[in-house]
This record gives C-alpha cells, structure tokens and sequence, in this order.
C-alpha cells in the first residue's frame, strides 16, 4: 500500500506541469508552428534528341531548372532515368550536386543548361512514346522530378 501512496504526489505534479504548460488552459499566446517547406520541384526546358531510332544508343542532352527550398543535396542529389513505353525504368546515371554546371550543395535553385548524358545502359528497343527522368534530392530527402517525353521510331 505504501508506493501507491508515493504514486499520487507524482501524477499530481506531472499534472501541474501540463496545465502549466499550457495543455489545459486554452491559452492563445503559444507560438504557431512554421508552414512546412515545400518539396523541391524540377522543371525539364529542353531535351535532344526528341526522336530515337531503335537500336540506338542515344547520348541525351538536357536542361532543366530546379527549386529546392530545403537546399540540393550533396552525394547522389540528381538520378537520370528512361520509362519505356511498357513500362521499364532504366537508370541513366546519378550526379552530386557539384557535378553539374549551375548547381552546388545547398543550392535552393539552380538552372542546368546542356548537360550531355552519355551513357551505356539504354539502347532503344521499342517504338512509341518514351520518357526521360530527371529527380533531384533535398536535403530532406524528399523527391522531386521532372520528365520530358522522346519518341522512338524505326
């Protein structure tokens, strides 16, 4: 019976501290929680080739503008991507930041013009409408992604 007794005095004052708080007083004079910032979000301007003949292995060249309120990541911070027509996704390359011409750690926004993707992971094997990714990281971690569409031909 006696630690239930020393129990009471506890809940008593974990009480007080709550109300002291504010928890139960309805009081007005707390400060409001900040609006969340946004997600980044990337833009896709410009894309050549925009028709690739099956069988080839196309060396894209692209250009895109990104906001990232949160600030661009460092390693990893932009994935580039191809989405077949039936549904395939095919990644490109990853870059840093650094890597890319406007950008740099940290950055809220950057614009990238003319970055050439030469790569060896894609060759064309499908007609018909595809995409191209570009995703950018912050450094939240959240996601944000653009795509511009090209078209494969025979």
């Amino acid at each position: 019976m006696q630690r239930r007794h020393e129990r009471i005095p506890l809940l008593v004052l974990l009480s007080s501290v709550l109300v002291g708080c504010g928890g139960t007083t309805g009081s007005s004079d707390l400060l409001p929680l900040p609006p969340p910032i946004p997600a980044p979000s990337l833009t896709i301007t410009d894309l050549s080739p925009r028709t690739v003949s099956v069988g080839q292995t196309p060396t894209f060249v692209v250009s895109f503008r990104v906001e990232a309120p949160a600030g661009i990541r460092g390693s990893n911070a932009f994935l580039a991507s191809v989405t077949t027509p039936l549904g395939n996704f095919v990644t490109l390359g990853a870059f840093d930041a650094a890597q890319l011409p406007g950008c740099f750690v940290g950055a809220t926004t950057c614009t990238v013009t003319g970055l050439t993707l030469t790569q060896n992971r894609f060759t064309l094997t499908q007609t018909g409408s595809h995409q191209l990714t570009i995703s950018v990281f912050d450094r939240q971690e959240r996601l944000g992604s653009g795509s511009f569409p090209f078209t494969g031909v025979l």
